[in-house]
């Protein structure tokens, strides 16, 4: 365990040893003592906090992100955050970065993305997320306030300059999916993305609803160039930026679908655990969820003759008969 008491000098402790930590062990580290929690929010270099990913993290609350993003500075450092599978923040965790100019790109599916599975994990429902707090906050990272965009004599003369903003991209989960392209989230969100939409340069003119390029993404809005930043996949047909794709790879093809419509699972086996999609004739077992890949198949599964399945234990076959 590093500590302060250790016998490196201190930048070399900060520069060549912390520096290749990922964020969740910094954190760690940073709760070991007050030197420790100095040594990072104080010695680190800014650019550490340039990107903040804590994708997948189904602990961290509102009072800790708010802690965190304070003790960096997230208004002055960070340009990319993503929340995605955060189940337990609301929204009130965002508050120091109220007003930040240097933002560029938030994630806040907390709900609706991969880690999560189930109905926790489809891509449309509730956002999870206090919506009037995290629109205040969106809304005073753009040169209008929510009161400006809602009074048109007010915000159409500063808008029609296009001020520069450095907010890009937005995404959070859609109450229910597309049509065309208009928004499904809470009316106090689909305010923000129409203002926003307009700001950046996406809507046709001040008063048309908000439209977007062919090859914008069908979650976020950004636009992409699916042949390298993005995909899109043949089963619902649309274009998807990488960070919402979030697409799995399978071990066998270079066939790529959104999460949402992949097929592409994990082999259950003991030998393998080897990533592959249906194409690649992957064997469900017929008496429980688990899967296995061909070359599993002969060593891990039975085939049964009378119902005509494969089975990976002898507890699965006698449930089927």
């Amino acid at each position: 365990m590093l500590t302060v008491e250790s016998t490196l000098p201190r930048h070399i402790l900060v520069n060549s040893v912390l520096s290749y930590l990922d964020l969740s062990t910094l954190i760690k580290f940073s709760c070991c003592s007050p030197q420790c929690q100095t040594i990072v929010f104080q010695e680190m270099p800014k650019t550490s906090w340039n990107e903040i990913t804590l994708s997948g993290n189904l602990t961290i609350t509102d009072d800790q992100l708010c802690v965190f993003l304070r003790n960096i500075r997230a208004k002055e450092n960070t340009r990319i955050l993503s929340l995605v599978g955060c189940v337990n923040i609301k929204g009130p965790g965002l508050e120091p970065l109220y007003g930040s100019d240097v933002l560029e790109n938030i994630d806040l599916r907390i709900l609706g993305s991969l880690p999560l599975t189930g109905e926790l994990g489809t891509m449309c429902g509730p956002s999870g997320l206090m919506d009037d707090c995290v629109a205040r906050i969106l809304f005073s990272m753009l040169p209008l306030s929510q009161r400006e965009w809602e009074e048109p004599g007010i915000w159409y003369a500063k808008a029609t300059k296009r001020p520069k903003i450095s907010l890009r991209r937005v995404a959070i989960r859609p109450l229910k999916p597309t049509v065309g392209m208009s928004i499904h989230y809470s009316p106090i969100l689909r305010n923000f993305f129409t203002c926003h939409g307009f700001l950046i340069g996406r809507s046709a003119t001040p008063i048309a609803p908000l439209t977007c390029p062919p090859n914008a993404c069908s979650l976020c809005f950004i636009e992409i160039d699916y042949q390298q930043e993005g995909i899109f996949c043949p089963t619902c047909n649309k274009n998807y930026c990488k960070s919402c794709a979030m697409s799995p790879k399978c071990a066998e093809c270079s066939k790529r679908k959104c999460q949402w419509c992949s097929n592409v699972v994990q082999c259950a086996g003991g030998r393998c655990g080897k990533r592959s999609c249906a194409s690649h004739g992957y064997e469900c077992c017929g008496g429980c969820d688990n899967v296995f890949c061909l070359d599993c198949q002969d060593y891990e599964l039975e085939f049964c003759v009378v119902c005509n399945e494969f089975y990976c234990s002898e507890e699965c076959h006698r449930g089927a008969h």
